[in-house]
Formats: C-alpha cells, structure tokens, sequence
C-alpha cells in the first residue's frame, strides 16, 4: 500500500510539471542570386578604330562584302551570325592571322555572308552593319559587334547607335539608315540565298570546292587554301 501511495505521487508530480515547448520552426531565406557576368549594357566605346584599313573593300557584284585584293585566286567564304559564339571566337581569336598570313599578301580575299538565325537581333545587326559599310566601316564595326556578341542582347539598338558613333559615323545618319530598313531586304536575300546553299549551321566557310562547318585552327585554313590555290 505504501509503495502503490509513493507511485501515485511520483506520477501526479510528473504530470505537473511544466512541458518545455517545441521549438519553432524558422523559414529559411531563399538564396542570394549570384550576379550575372553578362552586364545589361555593352560596353559601347570601340576597341579599334581600324580593321586592316590598309586592304582594298567593297561589295561584289552580288553586293557581299570583301575584304582584300578582289583579284585573288583565292575566295575565303564566311556564313556568320554576329550573335554566334563560334562566330565571334573565329573573328577575335582566327581572322587576323589568316588575314595577316593570306589576305595581306593577296593569297586570298574575304567574302561575308549574313545569317540571320538568331532572331530580330541578327537582323538588326546585319543592317547596322550595312548602314556602316556606307561610311567605309563595315569591316571595323563587324569586329566591335563580335567583341560584344554576348551582350547585345540588352540595349541592342542603342548599343549599336554608340558603336557606329565611336568610330566616326555620324549618328543621325546611321539612325536614319537603320530606320529606314535600308539594308533589311538585302541581307534577307543574303540570308535566303545561304540557306539554299545548304548553310544551316554557323559559322560555315566555303573555299573553293571545300565547305568546312563550325570556328576551324588556323593549321587547317591554310591546308584548305593551299589546295584552292593549286586547282
């Protein structure tokens, strides 16, 4: 009886003691969003202020741009997207050095060909760089526009605008071009006319009877050439 009466008291004791409360949940914050590397607006001050101003440039009888002597045995074609990646790493990193070791000597020369596969953005950077040509600075805003070709997606009339600007084309003029739609059916044309040649990857060269697909070593450019130049 004396052990039933001290149990009794031990649980009436237990069950009046305070009950610690349950700790309270804490939502956790959503993570910080890294800053993307991509800045909203290009940089618009140009690099250069010339892209080999020393070779001869035009248009050819089809009205593609070329760069180098328009005699030479030797025609290097480029199809190009100027929002291309592949496009841009052979423009910055390729190009000089085939065009210092090729097309200065006049080897060969440079034909440009648009493609316009990545939307609006393609095609206003086609006819900007058109309305450019009009002031003998195809070949150096073609270049600036590749430095930046993972940045004009934001801002990118403006951007352009300041570009063509900074390498002394006078502002109301190229707005007025690029208004106009001077050059939209031309390098839709040119686009067309790519994509039936069978272009639907980017960037692709042609030289000679020789198509190469995708940004290529300098090693193998000059193979390429030496062939052209001996058929």
């Amino acid at each position: 009886m004396r052990r039933f009466f001290l149990l009794s008291i031990f649980v009436l004791a237990a069950c009046a003691a305070p009950v610690a409360p349950e700790p309270t949940a804490t939502a956790t914050p959503p993570p910080t969003r890294a800053p993307t590397s991509t800045p909203t607006t290009a940089q618009s001050a140009p690099t250069t202020t010339g892209y080999f101003p020393e070779l001869p440039r035009g248009r050819t009888a089809e009205g593609y741009q070329y760069l180098g002597n328009p005699n030479a045995p030797v025609t290097i074609m480029i199809y190009s997207d100027f929002l291309c990646t592949s496009c841009a790493v052979h423009t910055l990193d390729v190009e000089p050095r085939l065009i210092e070791e090729f097309v200065v000597p006049g080897q060969a020369k440079i034909v440009y060909r648009h493609l316009l596969q990545l939307g609006e953005r393609s095609e206003l950077l086609a006819e900007a760089s058109e309305c450019a040509a009009d002031h003998g600075k195809f070949w150096e805003l073609r270049r600036e526009l590749y430095a930046r070709y993972n940045q004009l997606y934001f801002n990118t009339r403006e951007t352009v605008i300041d570009l063509a600007a900074g390498l002394g084309i006078p502002r109301d003029a190229f707005t007025a071009c690029l208004d106009a739609h001077t050059y939209r059916a031309q390098v839709q044309a040119d686009y067309a006319a790519a994509m039936a040649e069978g272009v639907y990857a980017r960037p692709v060269f042609r030289i000679g009877n020789e198509t190469m697909v995708g940004s290529q070593r300098l090693e193998t450019f000059a193979q390429v050439i030496e062939r052209a130049a001996r058929r």
